[in-house]
């Protein structure tokens, strides 16, 4: 009984020092890690923001000055859409103008009209149909800038929270040595030399 006892005993002393070297720990940790231990930031969570939200997982972030840029992005890829998108239309509706009225007659459309366009008169049909297909060129490339902007939204926000705990401070150093390795069973032979690298983190 004595034993069992003495046992009990020692297993609630080891337990109580295990606990306290932990609760040491912990309280030796400083606050920013300890936070950090109960919650990291999160990449996933960044990037779902940016995802619903542009800009958004910048301020997450912390980098809450990107989110002007973001939008001014936004706001000039926009303004171009806008922009070729209006004179698309103007270009298309001439030119459809002049062309369908022969073509719903089984004729062909002549080559020698004079096309108005956006109130400006002297445009032959063949610069007009060019006219066209230029600003709706241009303008399917601002469809494409905007979903890349987007997307490098989101890029941005996830690659920058993934470097967020990332440690850039003076601790990292990076030291360089010259050093001698030693060549096992050739005792008359010189030591081969060379240089050393270390990190320290």
């Amino acid at each position: 009984m004595q034993k069992f006892l003495l046992c009990c005993l020692s297993c609630i002393l080891a337990y109580s020092v295990f606990a306290q070297q932990n609760i040491t720990t912990l309280q030796g940790l400083p606050s920013d890690s300890a936070s950090s231990v109960e919650k990291k930031h999160s990449p996933q969570t960044a990037a779902l923001l940016s995802t619903f939200i542009p800009g958004s997982g910048q301020i997450y972030n912390g980098s809450w000055w990107k989110t002007p840029i973001i939008y001014a992005g936004f706001g000039g890829i926009g303004y171009g859409l806008y922009f070729y998108q209006d004179y698309y239309k103007s270009f298309k509706t001439a030119y459809n103008d002049y062309r369908d009225p022969f073509l719903e007659q089984g004729l062909t459309p002549p080559n020698d009209t004079i096309l108005t366009v956006r109130g400006q008169t002297g445009y032959s049909p063949s610069a007009v149909q060019q006219g066209r297909d230029y600003y709706r060129k241009y303008r399917d490339l601002c469809i494409i800038g905007i979903g890349v902007w987007y997307l490098a939204n989101i890029l941005d926000a996830y690659v920058e929270a993934q470097l967020f705990e990332f440690d850039v401070s003076d601790d990292l150093t990076i030291q360089w040595q010259p050093a001698y390795f030693s060549t096992y069973g050739a005792t008359s032979a010189p030591l081969p030399s060379g240089v050393r690298f270390s990190m320290q983190f």
